[in-house]
């Protein structure tokens, strides 16, 4: 549990006939980390302890602290008391209060420590002496007590009691009572302030003039020519120098930083907001712009990004470096991140069209991504690609396959094999077996027997002996296939196989396709590619 302490302040209240003694006892509540304890109920233990630290009363106060931690109680007034506080002698001294804390408000006391009582209640006191039924002794004349003041020590003593040395209220510079009040002035017309009765005076210092000037609507304060704030009823501005500045427009409701070199040959802008002003003319809807390095009207690197809120969702962003030449664009390269509809692409851009892409992709009316490689100067034709197709296929297309090597002689040159093509999906395989008294039996692979479909099989043998009656298969399966010598031949030679089949599950494998139904066709984009995406740059 925290360690709680608290800040204590003792007040006394007056006591009526009808309600018991007490006084009243303040703190403010804290944790370990010296933070107040606000707004929580707790629970206080107080004990009234003599001079020898024994308890002559005690009781328990639940209360709750405020906003501050603060908590206010009053002594003799609590629950479960033990003792009573109405016998306790005050005009003892010596008395303590031990203060023991719940910061949960149940009965796990802490003790908090005691804190001398320096000062009696003196309303309680006073009720006990008048509760007092008469004199103590006989002697009328020990009640009178004698006020004397000594002139020469500057002593005022009482009998029977103490006394307070005066000096330093009697040593006045002079009798006169009057002259101890001062009065201090302003005097307006020459910025001056005076003490009288010869306290002095001094002058103000000139404030000089005032950097808040008023032109027509607007209110300016201008430390320079450059920097400064100014208001008006449309905007509030802050110029930090001639090329930064930070504004508020109530016509666009935005806030914009403005970094601005106006020179000839180099601007720079950033902008944030739901509408910007493009400096280059154009204006967007819902857009965010970066432009860096303007020169002239060339942008050498930006990003942008946009949310169409019509007709449907979408967003962009888009980096790319673009270069001109008088005027006329001579090379643009970058990339695009956008999304709609729930389907994202991202494309690298090549002199302003599209190079290769992530993107989404119909096939039949099913979506599907697809990694592809557009034709040169297109944003639509397909060259190469990568995508799953709408039974859940794999498929990888270009205009020619190829395998690659170095060149393991010449290290400046690389081998390259091309695939070889067909009109369907077909596995194959080979190898070298020996006829036994003109027979053999291949026995397939596991692997290959898995993927084909037996009914689509063909075999090439060719025998390696000249002495060959002819070869002929007898049996096929997929367990393998069985091998006769012709001519009922019963050589003992070895000879080469082959063996093709169309994989299974995929004998209906199309050469003729449609586009959009059997190959992928682009989703259409909100983004505009080509001419579209250069009219866009600021």
């Amino acid at each position: 549990m925290n360690k709680i302490f608290s800040f204590i302040l003792f007040f006394f209240c007056a006591v009526t006939v009808m309600q018991a003694q007490s006084f009243k006892y303040q703190g403010v509540a804290r944790n370990n980390a010296n933070a107040p304890i606000v707004n929580t109920n707790i629970a206080l233990r107080l004990s009234v302890l003599n001079a020898s630290n024994n308890p002559v009363y005690s009781e328990i106060h639940n209360t709750r602290t405020s906003d501050l931690g603060i908590f206010s109680v009053n002594v003799c007034q609590g629950t479960n008391p033990n003792g009573n506080c109405n016998n306790i002698d005050w005009a003892v001294v010596g008395y303590q209060l031990k203060v023991e804390l719940d910061p949960a408000g149940g009965t796990n006391f802490t003790n908090m420590g005691n804190s001398p009582i320096l000062a009696v209640p003196i309303a309680s006191y006073a009720l006990k002496a008048g509760s007092v039924a008469g004199d103590t002794d006989g002697n009328p004349l020990n009640e009178i007590q004698s006020l004397n003041f000594n002139g020469t020590t500057n002593a005022l003593s009482i009998s029977q009691g103490n006394n307070v040395d005066l000096t330093s209220l009697k040593n006045d510079a002079d009798a006169d009572p009057l002259n101890e009040i001062q009065t201090i002035s302003l005097d307006t017309s020459n910025n001056e302030i005076s003490l009288s009765k010869g306290g002095g005076k001094f002058l103000l210092p000139a404030s000089g003039a005032s950097l808040w000037r008023k032109v027509g609507d607007t209110l300016l304060y201008k430390s320079t020519n450059n920097i400064g704030i100014w208001f008006r009823n449309s905007r509030f501005n802050i110029d930090f120098g001639p090329t930064v500045r930070k504004y508020f427009s109530s016509t666009t409701n935005r806030w914009t930083d403005e970094y601005l070199n106006n020179s000839l040959n180099l601007r720079k802008e950033i902008a944030f907001g739901s509408t910007l002003f493009d400096p280059g003319g154009n204006t967007n809807v819902d857009h965010h712009v970066m432009s860096y390095h303007r020169i002239g009207t060339d942008t050498m690197f930006r990003v942008r990004s946009t949310i169409f809120t019509t007709p449907g969702l979408s967003s962009d962003l888009s980096l790319w470096c673009n270069f001109m030449s008088n005027g006329q664009e001579i090379h643009r390269a970058g990339v695009l991140a956008s999304a709609s509809g729930g389907v994202g692409e991202i494309t690298s851009l090549f002199g302003g069209v599209r190079g290769a892409s992530l993107i989404g992709a119909s096939i039949g009316g099913v979506t599907t991504p697809a990694i592809v490689l557009w034709a040169p100067n297109s944003n639509t034709n397909i060259a190469a690609g990568f995508w799953r197709d709408a039974a859940g296929n794999t498929v990888i297309t270009s205009n020619i396959k190829n395998f690659r090597m170095d060149h393991p002689k010449e290290k400046d040159k690389e081998i390259w094999y091309a695939c070889v093509e067909g009109p369907e999906a077909a596995a194959y395989n080979r190898g070298t077996a020996q006829l036994v008294n003109g027979e053999a039996f291949i026995k397939f692979q596991e692997d290959f027997s898995l993927i084909i479909n037996p009914t689509t099989m063909t075999v090439q043998i060719t025998p390696l002996s000249a002495e060959s009656e002819g070869l002929a298969i007898v049996e096929r399966s997929l367990e393998g296939i069985k091998v006769k010598e012709l001519r009922k031949g019963t050589g003992n030679y070895k000879f080469d196989w082959e063996v093709k089949a169309v994989r299974k599950g995929f004998e209906d494998y199309k050469v003729i396709r449609v586009k959009g139904v059997d190959t992928p066709i682009p989703l259409p984009t909100n983004y505009s590619f080509g001419d579209n995406l250069n009219k866009d740059k600021p």
